[in-house]
């Protein structure tokens, strides 16, 4: 049994390939949640369904399977497991070939959708941290307007600006938007000296 619950879809043309699969899969403890016989049937699926993980056949009919790998992994859509049935080797990504053993077909999905699951985890980190540097940079920019607009010191500026955006009951960045977006509107005196 898979340690967690995850979702696949399967993208394959073969009726018996995909019976297969599934029931390796659906004893270990993963659902599907889509399947696609091509390439852009697939691709609608997985961007529909946001799966966990993919199992494709190398043989996924029309077109480039290596183009749907590089799409699969940029874009983020799901873990990957590449079921060699064409003869394609595809070293950058994880392949096994036929006949694949459940055991080792479910230690692979997990062991992927575990690495997949670090990864958007890491992503979604890397996001935030990337706002508040964004945030960081409005305020210290939102602050040199009010220097120079104002006269002030730096810490002059700081306390105008949050006082302002506390006045306003919004963010110290949504408050630096504003005013980096219209620094003529600027409604509010200078502190005294």
């Amino acid at each position: 049994m898979a340690k967690n619950s995850y979702d696949y879809c399967i993208g394959t043309d073969k009726s018996t390939l995909k019976r297969q699969l599934t029931a390796m899969l659906s004893a270990a403890g993963f659902y599907s949640s889509g399947a696609g016989s091509n390439i852009p049937g697939f691709l609608r699926t997985l961007r529909t369904a946001q799966p966990w993980l993919a199992i494709i056949d190398t043989g996924l009919p029309p077109g480039n399977i290596e183009q749907l790998a590089s799409i699969i992994e940029n874009d983020g859509l799901a873990a990957a497991i590449y079921i060699n049935t064409s003869g394609i080797d595809m070293d950058l990504y994880v392949q096994l070939d036929l006949p694949v053993e459940a055991p080792v077909l479910t230690a692979v999905a997990e062991a992927v959708c575990n690495e997949f699951a670090h990864k958007k985890k890491l992503q979604q980190e890397i996001e935030g941290l990337q706002k508040k540097l964004n945030e960081r940079k409005d305020i210290e920019k939102a602050k040199g307007i009010l220097v120079t607009h104002y006269k002030l010191s730096e810490e002059e500026a700081y306390i105008m600006l949050r006082n302002s955006s506390m006045k306003q009951r919004i963010s110290m960045a949504e408050m630096s938007s504003r005013i980096i977006s219209d620094p003529g509107s600027l409604s509010f005196s200078a502190p005294p000296r």
